[in-house]
C-alpha cells in the first residue's frame, strides 16, 4: 500500500486479487485476506494494526471488519490532523487574543453599580460621587442590640 493511498483503493486491489486467485482456481479465505491487509498498510496505521492483533482473532476476523477498523482510525486521525493544522485546537494564545478575552471577561462578570446605575463597574470604583443616605432613627423605635 502506498503512503498517500486511501483504504478502500486498495482493499479493492485485494478484492481483485481474490478475484484473480479464484479464476486461477485457488481460494483466499479471509484470513489469508486479513493477515495480507495487516501486514501491508503504512507506517500510520501501525498502532491500529497491533490492536487488532492484540484484542482480535485475526484467523476468524472477516475481511470488511478489519478494513472497517482500519477506516475509522484513519478518519479518527485524519481529523485529529487537520484540527491541529487548521487552529482547532489551538493551546496558545497571542498577547492580542489574551487581552481581547481578558476584557471581555471583566465587562461580562462585573455587575450593576449601585452608586449610580451603570453596568461595568461596582461602587466601590465609581467615578460619580458618592450618594449618601442618613439612616433616620424615630422617636418610636426601640432600642435592641443585635
Amino acid at each position: 500500500m502506498k503512503e498517500g493511498e486511501p483504504l478502500d483503493d486498495y482493499a479493492g486491489k485485494i478484492s481483485g486479487m481474490v478475484a484473480r486467485y479464484a479464476n486461477l482456481g485457488a481460494t483466499l479465505d479471509d484470513s489469508a485476506m486479513v493477515k495480507n491487509l495487516l501486514d501491508t498498510v503504512p507506517d500510520r496505521l501501525y498502532p491500529v494494526v497491533v490492536g487488532i492483533e492484540q484484542f482480535c482473532d485475526v484467523e476468524k476476523m472477516p475481511f470488511e471488519e478489519a478494513l472497517g477498523r482500519l477506516k475509522a482510525f484513519d478518519e479518527r486521525s485524519r481529523r485529529r490532523t487537520q484540527a491541529s493544522e487548521t487552529g482547532d485546537g489551538q493551546l496558545l494564545l497571542t498577547a492580542a487574543e489574551w487581552q481581547s478575552q481578558q476584557k471581555d471577561k471583566s465587562t461580562r462578570k462585573k455587575g450593576k453599580c449601585n452608586n449610580c446605575g451603570v453596568r461595568g463597574h461596582f461602587a466601590k470604583k465609581c467615578r460619580e460621587p458618592k450618594k449618601e443616605e442618613a439612616l433616620l432613627a424615630t422617636a418610636d423605635d426601640e432600642p435592641c442590640l443585635l
